[in-house]
């Protein structure tokens, strides 16, 4: 809208882009291989991101579901793309892909690992300095699957409540983990507010496997290492290194 962007933040910029859905903007775009920078509009709109932008039969019996971030209501969201695969064909193996995960809401992550195990069945727990943070969060629902052979895939970028589906399923040895050792974001944060109108983040509490170990620092182990290659972000596929050797797994 003729302000310039020069020197300004990905931040700012993004403020400046964002505005009352239906609203109009104009951007002034220049590209080096161009001569002339160039005028676009377009209306702003509120865009809401899939928590599983993809799932489908990748290899005659066996689903991949692709599971990016831990938002509201994503373990509804698998729950649905599973169920609605299971009525299309015949399921023999399910792929729940985790990596460049960074997690999310908590009660999402037990939420789906509830899909996988028994009712009562712990998923996580917290344990600080204060009795006050120590809490057990359980699988409080009746399950949908607990037969299906199952492959969770993991690479250094999954973290949080990606480390906690995960390993939770591992420790109930429901999925076999495939990839990198992750993250290790185990740890509960508290935001303490100071006089200055500061505030300090302070770890309280950290998250505990049903087997007892930590997530803090050390992260989830595979049960089978291997080393993504080449750019870790791009949208992997079905000729993806991991979920071929997942497929031959699932496949025996």
């Amino acid at each position: 809208d003729g302000e310039s962007a020069k020197g300004k933040t990905t931040e700012e910029v993004s403020k400046a882009l964002k505005g009352q859905p239906n609203t109009e903007v104009k951007l002034l775009i220049e590209r080096p291989y161009l001569e002339e920078p160039f005028s676009v509009s377009f209306k702003r709109q509120k865009i809401s991101i899939k928590s599983v932008p993809y799932s489908s039969y990748i290899d005659n019996e066996i689903v991949y579901i692709k599971l990016r971030s831990f938002t509201r209501d994503c373990s509804q969201d698998v729950k649905e793309a599973l169920l609605d695969l299971k009525k299309k064909g015949d399921l023999k193996g399910l792929i729940l892909d985790l990596r460049n995960n960074p997690g999310g809401l908590l009660n999402e992550s037990v939420s789906i690992v509830n899909l996988f195990v028994e009712k009562g069945e712990e998923v996580v727990s917290t344990k600080g300095k204060i009795e006050s943070w120590d809490k057990v969060y359980k699988a409080s629902k009746s399950p949908i699957d607990l037969q299906t052979p199952m492959i969770v895939l993991i690479n250094q970028s999954s973290a949080s409540a990606s480390e906690i589906v995960a390993g939770a399923l591992k420790d109930h040895k429901r999925a076999i983990i495939v990839g990198e050792r992750s993250y290790g974001k185990g740890s509960v944060q508290s935001i303490i507010p100071l006089k200055n109108k500061g505030a300090i983040r302070l770890t309280v509490a950290k998250y505990y496997l049903p087997s007892g170990n930590s997530i803090s620092e050390v992260g989830v182990k595979p049960d089978i290492e291997v080393n993504e290659e080449g750019d870790n972000f791009r949208i992997k596929t079905a000729d993806d290194n991991q979920l071929n050797y997942a497929i031959k797994l699932i496949n025996g």
